[in-house]
């Protein structure tokens, strides 16, 4: 059988820099930036060289407002920093922004996750509670039909230059949903090669979720990682198969 050859564990991940230069529109909003209490959190640290507590929330109110145009006045933000997992391997801040005083998982809530050292975007979403029941089961016509939310999609993501330009294309991802909330998934690809991921809600088309390119690139090449580790392991049991019957028909032979 021949060698699967295995991606580098060390790779160059895009991380450029991000621009400092607030998006359009934009004045520093009056929140005030928490560690998250999360047990997850308690014992990771940010590094020498990644983003402070506050440098990392005001990178993330910026990137809610280019992408949502909500201002955060009054919120409160909870920041957890990791410093990377086997299924995402770099470090970044992720935060949840909350405008009441509490934080139940049916609160209407904001979050984004950033890279820890440059502040580039991975995402960022819209969670929210609906007041009325909604049918969270596959829509088999719109997944034939996705046309209208890919033109959604199209129209947002170069209204918001998610991919750097004009869009190239547009594919149909998934359904779901989140807490009440049905979903569909639209992926954006542009004409520069880069690409977003789109979440709207079935029920009133309101935005609630971006991938950015930076996540979506990280996750096709872990993608790449599993696969390769996956053929790995069906190529060792292949091998053991053919060794064990061939020290069977020895022994017959014998």
């Amino acid at each position: 059988m021949g060698r699967t050859e295995r991606i580098p564990t060390v790779y160059n991940l895009p991380a450029a820099a991000q621009s400092q230069t607030a998006p359009e529109g934009y004045s520093k909003a009056s929140y005030t930036a928490v560690s998250d209490p999360l047990e997850y959190y308690r014992d990771k640290k940010p590094a020498e060289n990644d983003l402070t507590q506050e440098e990392a929330a005001e990178i993330g109110a910026q990137l809610l407002w280019r992408l949502f145009e909500v201002r955060l006045d009054g919120a409160t933000v909870y920041m957890g920093y990791d410093n990377g997992t086997e299924t995402f391997p770099r470090a970044f801040w992720s935060g949840d922004v909350r405008f009441g005083t509490t934080r139940r998982p049916e609160d209407n809530c904001y979050t984004f996750m950033i890279d820890a050292v440059t502040g580039e975007g991975f995402s960022a979403a819209y969670g929210r509670t609906l007041s009325v029941k909604v049918d969270l089961g596959l829509d088999a016509a719109l997944a034939k039909d996705p046309g209208e939310y890919m033109k959604l999609a199209k129209e947002f993501a170069e209204k918001k230059n998610l991919v750097g330009g004009a869009v190239k294309e547009c594919d149909y991802n998934s359904q779901g949903y989140s807490s009440n909330d049905p979903t569909i998934t639209i992926d954006v690809y542009g004409v520069s090669g880069e690409r977003v991921s789109i979440t709207f809600s079935r029920y009133d088309r309101a935005v609630l979720g971006i991938s950015l390119d930076a996540n979506e690139k990280i996750m096709e090449m872990m993608q790449k990682l599993w696969e390769q580790d996956a053929a790995e392991m069906d190529n060792n049991m292949a091998g053991g198969i053919t060794g064990n019957a061939e020290e069977i028909t020895e022994l017959k032979a014998k």
